[in-house]
């Protein structure tokens, strides 16, 4: 059984379409900047949540392959899908927690569910990251008695709780003040270095916030997905 770890992700020849509506992607044959902040851009409704819940296999391709490594992700058991799926961390744009959970009860969710650590230390790591984000009082609060900001925040930490190896963040700013995004991004910045986090895809419009992360640019565009080139100096696009 696959060990879980990423090296390679690539569409061949995939199209996707949401029944009755023209296609988001077609024919797409592409292969995905890794090990790296990926920041997704495109147009209102060309396709940017589908894009990560395609990466995230949350939908399947109506045409062409998504393989991780050498593998056909459409081809996949959910068993043989599991150990990859372990390693993906989702920040959905709007919704994602469990209504009848509490704060906490959503954050240690993942890691009891999955037994990828003990009780304690699960309960140890939730709580570090909820007094670190002033989270605590809302700790044994269930998600409709919190305001969208915090929702939107515990989320995000929910997300990252499994300590990923892929993460992809649909609008992650929207919602959040400057400083907790940026305090959020420096959270990124320590799990990349010390923590196995390499990948992570950010679909967003916030150009002023991007544009202070080190990142590489996939735009979505007439069906299709682009990467500038390596060497692309992006201070001729503002001259």
């Amino acid at each position: 059984m696959s060990t879980g770890q990423i090296h390679k992700l690539r569409f061949e020849n995939l199209s996707f379409n949401f029944e009755g509506q023209d296609p988001l992607f077609q024919s797409v044959d592409f292969d995905f900047p890794l090990n790296q902040l990926v920041w997704v851009k495109a147009e209102h409704g060309a396709g940017r949540s589908t894009l990560l819940q395609i990466l995230a296999a949350l939908q399947v391709p109506v045409r062409g392959s998504y393989w991780i490594n050498d593998q056909n992700v459409g081809e996949m058991s959910f068993e043989e899908f599991l150990p990859y799926r372990l390693k993906m961390g989702y920040g959905f744009d709007t919704g994602g927690l469990i209504h009848n959970r509490t704060v906490f009860e959503n954050l240690v969710l993942p890691l009891l569910y999955h037994k990828l650590i003990s009780p304690e230390a699960a309960t140890e790591r939730v709580d570090l990251l909820l007094k670190r984000f002033d989270l605590w009082k809302y700790r044994d609060q269930r998600p409709s008695f919190i305001s969208g900001g915090t929702r939107k925040l515990a989320c995000l930490l929910r997300a990252l709780i499994q300590h990923p190896e892929m993460l992809l963040l649909d609008d992650p700013t929207v919602g959040l003040e400057e400083s907790t995004a940026l305090q959020f991004f420096d959270l990124l910045q320590e799990l990349r270095q010390n923590h196995g986090l390499r990948h992570v895809f950010v679909s967003s419009f916030d150009d002023k916030f991007m544009s202070g992360q080190q990142h590489t640019e996939v735009f979505i565009e007439g069906s299709l997905l682009h990467r500038l080139p390596e060497n692309f100096d992006k201070k001729l696009v503002a001259a």
